[in-house]
C-alpha cells in the first residue's frame, strides 16, 4: 500500500480504526498512549497459577519485554489504537477462544503494518493470548528461544497480560463496558466477555 502524501498521526489513527472495523472487530478507539496503565503485579498471574503459555515463547514471560521495560517504552508513543472482539464467556472458557485470539494478533499485525506504511516512526502491536499456542502448537519449540528467528515474525505479538497491561483501565479509556471474566464466571447464561489488542504509535514522517 502506498500513500500519495505524508499523513498526520490523526489521519493515520482514523484510518486504522476504520480498517479494524472492516476486519471485523466489535469496536476500535484511539486513546493516549500515556494513559495506559501497567501493573507488574498482573504478570504474576502468568506464573501463579501457571499459564500454559508461560515460558514457551519469546513473546511470553519470563521471556520478551518485562512490564518495567514496557512501562518505560510508553514514552516513545503518542497514541494507541485499541480494539476488541466481544466473545461469549462459554467460548472464552474453552479452546474455542483460540481462533478469536489469532484474529486479535492478525488484526494487530495488519494495523501495525498499515501504520508503518503510512509513515509512523515507531510502532508496537500487542495482543491477547500466547503466540505459541496460536501459531506454533505443532512444533516442538519456539525458534526464538533457540536463538533463531520467529516463524511468524510480524504476526505473533507480545501478550497483553504478560506486559502487565491493565485491561480494566484499557476498557475504561476506550469507553467499553467492563465485564470481568474469572474461573467462576458462568458459561451457560449468555454472559459476554472480550478479547482485545492495541497498536502503539509514535511520530510520523510528516513531522520530520
Amino acid at each position: 500500500m502506498s500513500f500519495t502524501h505524508p499523513m498526520s498521526l490523526e489521519e493515520i489513527t482514523e484510518q486504522m480504526v476504520a480498517l479494524a472495523m472492516d476486519f471485523g472487530v466489535s469496536d476500535a478507539q484511539v486513546v493516549d498512549a500515556g494513559a495506559l496503565k501497567v501493573n507488574p503485579e498482573l504478570v504474576r498471574y502468568c506464573r501463579e497459577p501457571q499459564c500454559p503459555s508461560y515460558g514457551t515463547s519469546g513473546n511470553c514471560p519470563p521471556h520478551g519485554p518485562s512490564a518495567r521495560e514496557f512501562q518505560l517504552s510508553l514514552e516513545w508513543y503518542e497514541k494507541a489504537v485499541v480494539f476488541k472482539v466481544d466473545v461469549p464467556v462459554a467460548v472464552l472458557m474453552t479452546d474455542e477462544r483460540l481462533p478469536v485470539s489469532r484474529k486479535i494478533h492478525e488484526t494487530a499485525a495488519i494495523l501495525e503494518q498499515f501504520a508503518k506504511n503510512a509513515g509512523c516512526v515507531v510502532t508496537m502491536g500487542v495482543a491477547t493470548g500466547g503466540c505459541r499456542a496460536l501459531f506454533c502448537s505443532g512444533f516442538e519449540a519456539c525458534l526464538k528461544l533457540q536463538g533463531g528467528l520467529c516463524r511468524h515474525a510480524g504476526l505473533a505479538k507480545p501478550s497483553m497480560s504478560g506486559l502487565g497491561v491493565d485491561f480494566t483501565v484499557l476498557s475504561t479509556l476506550a469507553g467499553w463496558t467492563v465485564n470481568t471474566v474469572t474461573a467462576e464466571s458462568s458459561s451457560s447464561g449468555g454472559e459476554m466477555g472480550a478479547l482485545a489488542g492495541f497498536v502503539l504509535l509514535g511520530g510520523t514522517s510528516s513531522e520530520l
